[in-house]
């Protein structure tokens, strides 16, 4: 396996991994501060970099049954979150 290509980003605030501080996303991208995770507090963002997605699964989340895969850093592997795939109940077809 070779080197990992990071990507660098730029702007007044940019979101980093906690665990390497790889660049993932900026103010710009950022959605929605106002999501719960099985964790706690949740960020929702419509682009991130720097990050690695695992296999699609279902999960039952607060909103209902979704298809959501897991979001890993690219550079350190360290768990970052999920990102949804698609609604499996069509109320929430809002991605």
């Amino acid at each position: 396996m070779g080197r990992v290509f990071r990507e660098y980003l730029s702007g007044r605030c940019v979101y980093a991994c906690s665990s390497c501080n790889a660049h993932l996303a900026t103010e710009e991208a950022l959605v929605s501060k106002a999501f719960q995770g099985r964790l706690g507090r949740a960020y929702l963002f419509n682009e991130v970099v720097n990050v690695m997605c695992g296999p699609a699964e279902e999960k039952m989340l607060m909103t209902g049954l979704h298809s959501i895969r897991d979001v890993h850093c690219a550079h350190c592997r360290a768990y970052l979150g999920w990102k949804y795939v698609r609604p499996l109940f069509l109320p929430f077809s809002f991605l």
